[in-house]
């Protein structure tokens, strides 16, 4: 299946306002409850994509949508992947580190596939699950 949206960003500190606003004009229409969560989700793992991917001038970090029964995305980046169980707990005044934290908490899924230089870190939301 194709994807419904693909947002080619550049791999700088804009990225996740325009991945958000991206998504935001284009997801289906869900409750707000969950188009809350697909922001505050795509927000985070475009940051991390950010801060932790290789990148340099001129590279980007594409931000695919797909919806059906689920709303699944995907983040790619040059990075060089993670293991998708581990995950530091974030805890007391740390600013940084909830990225992940809030994936295992808000996503019904959700995972890291790395392959020829590229990173995609996937979740999946279920509209019709109460969270």
């Amino acid at each position: 299946m194709p994807p419904r949206t693909e947002l080619r960003l550049p791999a700088e500190s804009i990225a996740p306002a325009l991945a958000r606003a991206g998504i935001r004009g284009t997801s289906p229409p869900v409750p707000d409850r969950v188009a809350a969560d697909l922001a505050l989700l795509v927000t985070e793992v475009v940051s991390n994509a950010v801060r932790h991917a290789s990148t340099g001038p001129g590279d980007e970090i594409v931000v695919r949508l797909f919806a059906n029964d689920r709303i699944r995305v995907e983040v790619v980046d040059r990075g060089p992947g993670f293991a998708a169980g581990h995950r530091p707990e974030p805890g007391g005044d740390r600013s940084s580190g909830w990225g992940l934290y809030l994936l295992d908490t808000i996503a019904s899924g959700w995972g890291v596939d790395t392959e020829d230089g590229t990173t995609v870190v996937w979740f999946e939301l279920d509209p019709a699950a109460d969270r």
